[in-house]
Parts: C-alpha cells; sequence; structure tokens
C-alpha cells in the first residue's frame, strides 16, 4: 500500500517530536518544523515546507470556511436602512432594510406614491377632456 509524506508525518508525529527535540530542527538531512494548525489550533511537527495544517483536508476546509465566513461577516458591516437612513449589521448581504417593519413601511410608501402619481395623471388627462 502507497503511503503519501503527510499521512506518515500523522503516523509517525512522535519520532518527528523527539528528532526535533533531540537534534534541533534536522532529521536524516530534513528540516523538522514546529507548526500550531491554522484550522485546529493542536502543534504538530512536519518536515513538508509548504504544510500549515496537521490534516490538509479536514483543517485546510476548516480554516478556508472560516476565513470565507469572517470575510462575508465583514462585508455586511454597517449598511444603511433604505427606509430611516440608519446604520445597520445585517444578517444577509443583500439586505436593504434594518427590519420587516421598515421594509413593509418603505413598500406602503412607494405603492401610496405609485397610486397617487396615477391619480394625478388621469386627473389632468380628464381635466383637458372637458
Amino acid at each position: 500500500m502507497y503511503m503519501t509524506n503527510e499521512k506518515w508525518e500523522q503516523n509517525n508525529q512522535d519520532y518527528l517530536k523527539e528528532s526535533y527535540e533531540e537534534t534541533g530542527f534536522t532529521t536524516g538531512g530534513y528540516a523538522i518544523r514546529k507548526l500550531i494548525c491554522g484550522g485546529c489550533g493542536r502543534v504538530f511537527y512536519t518536515t513538508i515546507y509548504t504544510k500549515k495544517y496537521c490534516h490538509s483536508y479536514w483543517c485546510g476546509n476548516q480554516a478556508n470556511n472560516r476565513r470565507q465566513r469572517e470575510y462575508r461577516q465583514m462585508r455586511r458591516q454597517d449598511l444603511v436602512c433604505q427606509c430611516y437612513g440608519e446604520k445597520f449589521t445585517p444578517k444577509r448581504a443583500d439586505a436593504r432594510y434594518c427590519s420587516n417593519a421598515c421594509r413593509q413601511k418603505d413598500y406602503r410608501k412607494r405603492v401610496t406614491d405609485a397610486a397617487s402619481a396615477q391619480n394625478e395623471h388621469l386627473v389632468k388627462r380628464n381635466a383637458s377632456a372637458k
């Protein structure tokens, strides 16, 4: 059965830790690094130079999801309510109002404005027809 470098490191963390503590960073010509996983926060030892996570699949995905969540939350902060003009932090990225009450109030205002504009047009048309 073929074993990848990452799988070997996962199975031999004790050996890597001992080698790191005894020789001070090298074993068999390879540099050993002591890292804190960017996904779960555990300490692990590695000889792979580009490695950031103890398990690239689980912890890498976990860290990526956390970064995306923080980015989306940062983009959502301090929007201005289109009804009252006050700042608010929405739950959704496409929110335009601070609450359902504001949304409904603005909708009713738009509907009545549209209806009154239509009525004015009809009144002018009837006045010119006489």
